[in-house]
């Protein structure tokens, strides 16, 4: 069987969450490993997922905790054989779907993964994985990007935009998320787009203009779109306080960790999975301790 070279972009959130929810992660953890919970399949969002609670990992004064997540994918309904029969697929209290790596790292309140499937639902799933450890169901957690880039401070801080510009390829929208701001759905569901169509787009924001965004939505979008493999080009530009023209690149706005690896599969094992989250999280270390 010929080997294979698989393209992996490690991605880093911070976690937002009650202290209680770090100060028990451990032992949640712990006991649903030890326990009947280590792996289970549930129902969220019309999709099936599957968690599986894999091992502790100690980087000096730092302990990551992996968990593999997959997650349904309902695109794929039948299989087909050579001999013409067309059949669905039976899964045996199984599902089929996408696999999702992660690393839960609770003192330093950071969350990293990656995933073969939809980069742009690596956020979403990322966020149901740590809900299933949250002793208060009512406290919400949430996830952001882990900025490297001075300009995304200051993008936030600037009180109007006068323009969005982006460039993705239509085949990355046809499998979005379920928090992917409006504009990328109406996108991903256009009758009009193509399938690997190198869409440009180019926004005003303007109070008088009929396509015009507000600030909200230019920073969802931007937050959004910053994550996605699919986007390659995402600029705004905007006017600072003193009045003065900005124009921000976030093309690399956003620390991550870049890797390939050779396999004789087709999907990622769980193997190769923790060798890269420990290179991954191993960099982000050094980088900030420097």
């Amino acid at each position: 069987m010929n080997r294979i070279k698989k393209g992996i972009t490690v991605r880093f959130f911070s976690i937002e969450a009650k202290d209680s929810f770090f100060d028990h992660f451990e032992s949640n953890f712990i006991a649903n490993k030890d326990g009947t919970l280590s792996s289970r399949i549930f129902n969220l969002r019309k999709k099936k997922h599957l968690i599986k609670i894999s091992q502790e990992y100690n980087f000096l004064d730092t302990v990551a905790y992996a968990v593999t997540v997959v997650r349904e994918r309902n695109t794929w309904q039948t299989k087909a054989t050579s001999d013409g029969k067309i059949a669905g697929i039976s899964l045996n209290q199984g599902i089929i779907g996408d696999p999702y790596f992660f690393f839960v790292v609770p003192n330093k309140k950071i969350l990293l993964g990656f995933t073969s499937g939809p980069s742009g639902s690596l956020k979403s799933v990322g966020k149901i994985m740590l809900e299933q450890f949250n002793n208060d169901r009512l406290e919400q957690i949430k996830l952001n990007l882990i900025p490297k880039e001075k300009e995304f401070s200051t993008f936030k801080e600037l009180p109007s935009y006068s323009s969005l510009f982006f460039k993705i390829n239509s085949s990355s929208l046809s499998d979005i998320s379920d928090d992917a701001p409006q504009l990328i759905k109406d996108l991903s569901s256009a009758p009009y787009i193509e399938s690997n169509m190198q869409l440009a787009l180019d926004f005003e924001v303007s109070d008088s203009s009929d396509r015009s965004l507000s600030k909200d939505n230019i920073l969802e979008i931007v937050n959004y779109l910053s994550d996605h493999e699919g986007c390659t080009v995402l600029k705004v530009k905007g006017v600072n306080s003193m009045g003065t023209p900005i124009k921000l690149d976030f093309g690399n706005a956003f620390f991550n960790y870049k890797t390939e690896i050779t396999t004789r599969n087709k999907f990622i094992d769980e193997n190769s999975s923790i060798d890269v989250l420990n290179s991954a999280l191993s960099e982000y270390l050094k980088n900030s301790v420097n």
